[in-house]
């Protein structure tokens, strides 16, 4: 089965369009979606509303939960301002939605967290946490998101534990094939606020019995999200941000 990789859109719903016109050429069994469908951009309700309609298969994300938490909501910041603001914008639905996503889904190939399996909280931005987190989970798959970072940390078996080599999606296609006994940790990267450098939004689609991966970067109108962060009134640094993928 093909399964399309989403993960932190962050209500950027240019980039997330841009990412299901490309995706849609490709060909996809599933949607997997690794959480953060709110925060940063003010598109948060027609984000929540489009993985309804893709069935998207979602765990909750870190600003999925603090838009339900009053004691956050009321701290300064940008983050807290946005949340603030989307929260006004959700329909009750997409707001029952968010309350009733899990903070983890297991399935016979795959662990799906937007973290960690050890925590949903952890970034797995580094060799050592990938490590605890193969420890924390018997699944041949760990997908994951939170770090914005797209890439892949492969691991074998050795004798005093896994061998653990990473590699990031850097590229505009990039593909990588697994061995029958490899692991990995497979992060697709942010539709909304990549990361890596590139100003790119970043997705992935995932053949389980294949044990392939194509992971892909593509353009979006970034002047359309700029004109939306004005509306909006948020602060431009947002905008600022996506323009260097950072």
């Amino acid at each position: 089965m093909r399964h399309l990789l989403l993960s932190d859109i962050h209500g950027n719903l240019p980039a997330f369009r841009a990412v299901m016109e490309d995706a849609l050429g490709r060909g996809f069994d599933r949607v997997l979606f690794m959480g953060d469908a709110v925060g940063y951009y003010p598109d948060g309700d027609a984000v929540i509303t489009a993985l309804k309609k893709l069935e998207a298969q979602a765990v909750r994300g870190n600003h999925d939960v603090w838009i339900l938490d009053p004691e956050f909501l009321a701290r300064e910041g940008t983050i807290p301002q946005v949340l603030r603001w989307q929260l006004e914008h959700l329909s009750p639905e997409n707001l029952e939605y968010l309350k009733n996503l899990p903070w983890e889904r297991l399935a016979p190939g795959y662990h799906q967290v937007h973290g960690s399996p050890c925590d949903p909280w952890v970034y797995i931005d580094d060799l050592e946490p990938a490590r605890e987190a193969l420890g924390c989970s018997d699944r041949p798959w760990i997908l994951i998101g939170h770090t914005h970072l797209a890439g892949i940390f492969m691991a074998i078996e050795g004798p005093k534990g896994p061998w653990i080599r990473y590699q990031g999606f850097l590229e505009e296609e990039n593909h990588v094939a697994l061995g029958p006994k490899a692991r990995a940790i497979l992060n697709p990267g942010s539709v909304g606020q990549p990361r890596d450098g590139l100003p790119l939004a970043a997705y992935a689609i995932w053949d389980d019995e294949a044990r392939e991966v194509w992971a892909y970067r593509v353009p979006f109108d970034l002047l359309e999200v700029r004109r939306r962060i004005k509306e909006a009134g948020f602060p431009m640094t947002l905008y600022e941000r996506l323009r260097v993928g950072r």
